[in-house]
C-alpha cells in the first residue's frame, strides 16, 4: 500500500512538473531577446493566373517595408518581407508554409493571396501558433482560429450590393423586383458567394436571383453562360471575379451584342480595367480599398509619391500593391501593441492574435478598415463606385456590409 502511494505520489509529482513546463514552453516567445529583424514571410500567386492583379506585390511588400523602417519599424525594429510565388498550386503554398514555418526564430505572422490556400492552411496555422491574414473565404477563417481576412467575406461584399440595388431601385416605376444572375468563377474563389446565406438574403431584400452560372478560370468565352443567362432578363450580372475575368465578360457579352450591367466585388480593380477598357464602363464595383482615383485621398496621395520615386509601371496600380502596405501597416500596429503589453521575450503567436481581436475600425493611411473580435474575423465595411471614363469613382460613404456568415460561426 506504502508503495502503490508513492508511486501515485511520483506520477502525480510528475505530471505537475510536464503541465509547469507545457505551459512555460507555449508563454515562450519567438525571441529570446530584441531582435535585429522581423521577418514577415508572404505567400502569393504572383504568376499564375492572378498574376494582372497579384505581381505587383514584389513592388508594394518592398515600398511599404522601406515606409515602415524609415518611420521606426516596429519598437525601433526594422521589418523586413519574404515573398514565395506559388503560381497557384496549393502544395507549392503548402511547401512555402513548411519552410517558414521552421525559421529560427519561427515567424510571428503570414500573409497568404489566395482562397484555397488559406483554406488548406488554416488548421495548421493554429496548430503552429502563428497568425495570418489572407483572402476571405469562408473556410480559410472560420470556426475562428489563427487566420484573418485581409478584406470582409465576399458573401458580406455581394449583400452589400444588393443593399445598393434595392436603395437605387425605382421600385414606383419599375411595379417588380430587381432581377440579379450570377457568373462566377468555377473555384473556391468565385464559388465563396454560391451559399445559403446570399441566396435566402437576395430573397430577404425582395430581389429574384434569376441564374447561377459558372466558368473556368481558363476559358476565355462565356457566351454560352450568357445566353442562358440572357433568357432569365436579368438586370444585373454579378462576378466574382478578377481582373481577366471581367474583360472575359465583358467582350463575351460585346461579341454577341448583349449589352449587359457587370457589378462585382472589390477584386474588380484598375487591372480589369487596363484589360476591359472601355467594355467595363459602367460597372459597379462594391470596394474595400481607397480608389487609386481619388487623387484626393491622403492615403493614395501617399502611394501616388511612392509609385513616382521607385518608377513604378502604370499596371502595378492594383489593390494587391495597396493590400501590401496595409498589411505591413497592420502588422507594425499589431506587433508594436503586443510587446507593450508582453514584451519581446513572451511575443508569440497567442499573444499576437489576442492583439489582432483588438482592432477596431484600424485604418491604416485610411485605406481600409480593420475590426476583428474572438468571433468575427473578417471586416465589414465597404462602399460603391462606378467605373467612369476608365476610373473607380467612390459613389457612397463608407458603409457596413451585411453579415451572411453561416450562423453557426457568428
Amino acid at each position: 500500500m506504502n508503495f502503490s502511494r508513492k508511486r501515485l505520489f511520483l506520477w502525480i509529482t510528475a505530471s505537475f512538473i510536464l503541465l509547469f513546463l507545457h505551459g512555460d514552453f507555449n508563454a515562450a516567445g519567438a525571441f529570446s531577446e530584441k531582435p535585429k529583424v522581423i521577418k514577415l514571410p508572404c505567400i502569393i500567386d504572383i504568376s499564375g493566373p492572378y498574376a494582372p492583379i497579384t505581381a505587383p506585390a514584389y513592388s508594394g511588400f518592398s515600398d511599404a517595408c522601406e515606409y515602415i523602417n524609415q518611420n521606426g519599424g516596429v519598437k525601433g525594429v526594422p521589418v523586413e518581407a519574404m515573398l514565395r510565388d506559388c503560381s497557384g498550386n496549393v502544395s507549392a503554398a503548402i511547401s512555402y508554409y513548411n519552410e517558414f514555418i521552421e525559421m529560427k526564430p519561427k515567424p510571428l505572422a503570414i500573409f497568404i493571396s489566395v482562397s484555397a490556400e488559406g483554406e488548406a492552411l488554416r488548421e495548421r496555422i493554429a496548430e503552429d501558433d502563428i497568425v495570418a491574414m489572407c483572402v476571405p473565404g469562408t473556410p480559410a477563417l472560420y470556426p475562428a482560429a489563427n487566420t484573418f481576412g485581409v478584406y470582409p467575406l465576399y458573401q458580406d461584399m455581394y449583400g452589400g450590393f444588393i443593399d445598393w440595388l434595392t436603395e437605387t431601385w425605382d421600385w414606383k416605376t419599375m411595379k417588380r423586383k430587381p432581377r440579379v444572375a450570377i457568373l462566377t468563377l468555377d473555384s473556391t474563389f468565385g464559388r465563396a458567394i454560391l451559399t445559403n446565406e446570399v441566396f435566402a438574403y437576395t430573397k430577404s431584400k425582395n430581389v429574384d436571383l434569376v441564374a447561377k452560372e459558372l466558368f473556368s478560370i481558363r476559358d476565355m468565352d462565356v457566351s454560352t453562360q450568357l445566353l442562358r443567362i440572357k433568357m432569365r432578363k436579368p438586370d444585373w450580372i454579378f462576378s466574382q471575379i478578377g481582373s481577366i475575368g471581367a474583360s472575359i465578360i465583358a467582350k463575351s457579352a460585346f461579341g454577341m451584342r448583349y449589352k449587359i450591367k457587370l457589378a462585382s466585388n472589390t477584386t474588380l480593380d484598375q487591372s480589369a480595367l487596363l484589360i476591359g477598357g472601355e467594355l467595363l464602363e459602367g460597372a459597379i464595383v462594391v470596394a474595400t480599398y481607397a480608389s487609386w482615383d481619388d487623387e484626393d485621398h491622403q492615403g493614395i496621395k501617399l502611394l501616388a509619391k511612392w509609385f513616382t520615386e521607385k518608377k513604378r509601371r502604370p499596371q502595378e496600380r492594383t489593390i494587391v500593391y495597396q493590400l501590401a502596405w496595409i498589411y505591413v501597416l497592420t502588422m507594425q500596429e499589431v506587433l508594436s501593441r503586443t510587446v507593450e503589453k508582453v514584451g519581446w521575450v513572451k511575443l508569440n503567436g497567442s499573444a499576437v492574435k489576442e492583439q489582432m481581436e483588438t482592432l477596431k475600425d484600424f485604418s491604416p493611411l485610411d485605406l481600409t478598415y480593420y475590426s476583428f473580435s474572438s468571433k468575427k474575423r473578417s471586416p465589414s465595411k465597404g462602399y460603391m463606385a462606378h467605373v467612369k471614363d476608365g476610373k473607380i469613382i467612390p459613389t457612397t460613404e463608407w458603409r457596413e456590409l451585411p453579415d451572411l456568415r453561416p450562423a453557426k460561426f457568428r
